[in-house]
């Protein structure tokens, strides 16, 4: 309508520009709403393949909610940047596409989570025990994850922790103060009965070392991502972190021993055949209590040692009852 005959082909050209100008600006540009979908596709399967690696493991709702919200984020700038230019039908189709696809890609992430925090598992799912009660890990478990790795760690401390304590009690010379003819032969320890007081100082720490171990396995469990009939059974297996029943009978053991040491210092004793006599009552009376003592100590280890064998065989069925149900499964 603005074009009139007696215009000047220059003026006619301008004014045509004027016109399509006016109706790019009512109608705007054609929009790409696959492409912004597509896009938009992209970075949540790259999310969901690379989250796992970085991320921390969360539980199922709350990745399928974000994962919707990821989606809806990406819906909403791919609609700023050129889907709002489209139809209806695009712009309802591509939300529900990205919103689904976002639950898609929490989905596999779950998966990924499932997968890793499985195989850190599966290490407690293998477990055996040697004729001592040793737990024994499968080869190359402490590479399946960060529980399995602190497990084998703590597993490698206790020993360490053991043994450093069996040879302080070596060192001591408690073993001679279970026969004379040892005592006779060495009577080192009835010497100086106050050395039995760092090998305490020693029991004391080891068992602070203990707990922290059972301290940092237990926030391990805890953030893993797995089913919670699995999570108790591995903290099963790895012990209360609250209590440490073995510091309570080594310093039974150690206030028995101190005891004994004291009582034979006194050299009321004699070698009666391999057997300790006494010249007085009293004294024999003292070691026969101590005795009896003495074993209750060790009755009591024994006890300690069959139930963590128990624990650690019924923590062990538990994880391997859980890692045998579906990753989708309800707990």
């Amino acid at each position: 309508k603005r074009l009139h005959g007696n215009a000047s082909p220059l003026g006619c050209r301008r004014e045509l520009g004027e016109i399509m100008s006016d109706n790019w600006d009512e109608e705007g540009p054609y929009g790409h709403p696959l492409i912004a979908t597509l896009a938009g596709g992209a970075v949540l399967v790259l999310a969901a393949l690379l989250g796992p690696r970085f991320g921390s493991p969360l539980p199922l709702p709350a990745l399928l909610i974000g994962g919707a919200a990821a989606g809806l984020v990406l819906w909403l700038i791919g609609f700023l940047a050129t889907t709002r230019h489209a139809n209806l039908g695009w712009k309802l189709g591509s939300l529900a596409l990205l919103i689904g696809a976002g639950a898609g890609a929490a989905a596999i992430a779950h998966g990924q989570f499932q997968t890793q925090s499985r195989a850190d598992a599966s290490s407690f799912a293998e477990i055996e025990l040697a004729a001592d009660g040793t737990p024994l890990l499968p080869a190359g478990a402490a590479g399946r994850g960060p529980v399995s790795q602190l497990y084998a760690d703590a597993l490698q401390a206790d020993v360490v922790a053991q043994r450093a304590f069996a040879d302080a009690l070596a060192k001591f010379g408690a073993g001679a103060l279970n026969s004379p003819y040892l005592l006779q032969q060495n009577p080192h320890a009835i010497g100086d009965c106050k050395a039995i007081e760092p090998i305490r100082a020693l029991a004391g720490e080891q068992s602070l070392a203990r707990i922290a171990r059972r301290k940092a396995l237990a926030e391990a469990i805890g953030s893993a991502s797995l089913p919670r009939a699995a999570k108790l059974g591995i903290a099963r297996i790895a012990g209360d972190a609250a209590t440490d029943p073995l510091l309570a009978n080594q310093q039974a053991m150690l206030d028995a021993t101190a005891e004994l040491c004291a009582l034979l210092a006194r050299r009321s004793w004699y070698n009666a055949n391999g057997y300790f006599g006494f010249r007085n009552g009293a004294d024999a009376a003292a070691f026969a209590a101590l005795g009896a003592r003495r074993r209750a100590v060790a009755e009591e280890a024994g006890a300690i040692d069959r139930d963590a064998r128990a624990r650690i065989t019924a923590g062990r069925d538990q994880v391997r009852d859980a890692l045998s149900r579906s990753i989708y499964a309800r707990e």
